[in-house]
Formats: structure tokens, C-alpha cells, sequence
């Protein structure tokens, strides 16, 4: 009697542990996944209720808004019109459209689900969370640029957060091409994951700043398509990787 209750007992007692296992299919990789969503959605939410609230989050918008207008200078904004005019949304789906001829090309149908989903479905939430929100964009003296859709969240911003994601994600999946950017920067596995990595930021962060400098952003829309990016990111990827073990796992046991 008491060696059945403990084996009735002993799923229960295991359920957190298998959560972090790396090895088992719903363990460490989809605990990851959900508290990557959970976290990067409840940082989104935070930053439109500060937008909402119309306090210190908007005050620092304006100021930086009129600061970055007040200190623009040429060749600098010529560049960045160039850099921001490339991850508009032409130039987001064409490079995506690239990376997807390569996926294919591959037959790694994992990752053509994966950039098909992401990339393209998180820029239409992004469009359709525009016209929930239907914030003015930044109204300047002196304006770079003047558009007269919604601001929140950026188009532009999350357009990049989920190409370089994706393509980061790539390219730390493959063993090839991982070991080719780590000779290429004569570093080790970690070396090469922090260069990847960083240069993903990089890019996104720069796509950031240029709508910010350009004024057709505020700080808080492009930290709030940061976010947004992330999360939708953690999401698709979550449950893609969930879906296709699944299946693996099927196919092996038949």
C-alpha cells in the first residue's frame, strides 16, 4: 500500500523538475519559451500604460524628441535615412525573402515555418496594436520627416527585432555556419554566440535609433516594438519547436 502511494505520488513531486529538464520535450526549452513570452509581454503592457498614464514615460518622449530635432546634423541624418529606409517594410521582407530562398534551399522547413510566421504575422499584429492605440506621431518645429500614420509601436523597430532574431537564431543552429563566423572571429562556441548575438542588438538598436533621431518616433515606440518583437519571437518560436518535437517524437515511435 505505501509503495503505491508513492508511485501515485511521485509524478507530483516531479512536475517542477521536469520543467528544466534540457533533454526532455516539454521541459527546460518550452519553460524558457513561456517565461521569455510572460516576461517581454508584461514589460510591452508596462510601457503602454506608462503612455496611457501621460507621465515621466511621455515627458522623457518629448524631451528626447525635441533633443535628438534640436542636435540633427548632415551627413548623420543622411545616414540615417538610408539605414531606416532599409528596414521599412520592403526591405525587411526582401532580406526576409532571401533568408527564407536559403531555409528552402535547405529543405529546413522548421525554419521556413518559423521565418513565415514571425517576421510577417508579428509586423501585422504590430500594424493592428497601432490602430488600438492610435497614438499622434512626435509634432516638431523643424520635423526631418513627416508621417501621419500611428506611432505605437514602430513598424520599423519590430520589422528588425524579428528579422535579426530569426536570423540569429539561424545561424547559432548551424553548426557550419557557426563554426564559419568563429574562425572568421577567431573566437570559441561562446565567442561566437555572444558576436551573433551582440550584432543582432546592434542592428535592432540602430533601426531604433534612427527613427528616434529622425522624429518620427518617440523612445517609448520603439521600446515598446522591442518588446512586442520579443515576445511574439518567444512565442511562435515556443510553440514551433513544441509542435515539431512533437511530431519527431511520433515519427520515431512508429
Amino acid at each position: 500500500m505505501a509503495n503505491r502511494q508513492r508511485n501515485s505520488s511521485s509524478p507530483h513531486r516531479g512536475f517542477l523538475p521536469a520543467r528544466f529538464e534540457r533533454g526532455h520535450g516539454p521541459g527546460l526549452p518550452l519553460t524558457a519559451g513561456v517565461l521569455a513570452t510572460v516576461v517581454a509581454t508584461l514589460l510591452f503592457a508596462l510601457v503602454a500604460a506608462g503612455i496611457a498614464a501621460d507621465g515621466a514615460l511621455v515627458r522623457l518622449d518629448l524631451e528626447l524628441a525635441a533633443w535628438f530635432n534640436r542636435h540633427a546634423f548632415s551627413p548623420l541624418t543622411e545616414l540615417m535615412l538610408g539605414y531606416t529606409h532599409l528596414h521599412g517594410t520592403i526591405g525587411v521582407l526582401a532580406m526576409g525573402a532571401l533568408l527564407l530562398w536559403r531555409m528552402a534551399r535547405e529543405r529546413q522547413w522548421y525554419w521556413v515555418a518559423e521565418l513565415w510566421l514571425v517576421v510577417p504575422g508579428g509586423m501585422l499584429l504590430n500594424f493592428g496594436l497601432k490602430h488600438v492605440f492610435m497614438r499622434p506621431r512626435p509634432h516638431l518645429d523643424n520635423p526631418i520627416l513627416v508621417l501621419h500614420s500611428y506611432s505605437f509601436p514602430s513598424g520599423h523597430t519590430i520589422g528588425a527585432t524579428l528579422l535579426y532574431a530569426v536570423l540569429a537564431a539561424y545561424l547559432l543552429s548551424q553548426p557550419a555556419l557557426s563554426r564559419r563566423i568563429g574562425a572568421w572571429l577567431r573566437a570559441g562556441r561562446r565567442g561566437t554566440q555572444a558576436a551573433v548575438i551582440g550584432a543582432a542588438l546592434l542592428l535592432v538598436a540602430l533601426t531604433a535609433l534612427s527613427r528616434v533621431y529622425l522624429g518620427v518616433h518617440f523612445l517609448s515606440d520603439v521600446l515598446g516594438a522591442m518588446l512586442l518583437g520579443a515576445a511574439w519571437f518567444a512565442l511562435c518560436t515556443t510553440a514551433i519547436f513544441t509542435v515539431f518535437r512533437h511530431y519527431r517524437a511520433q515519427a520515431r515511435s512508429n
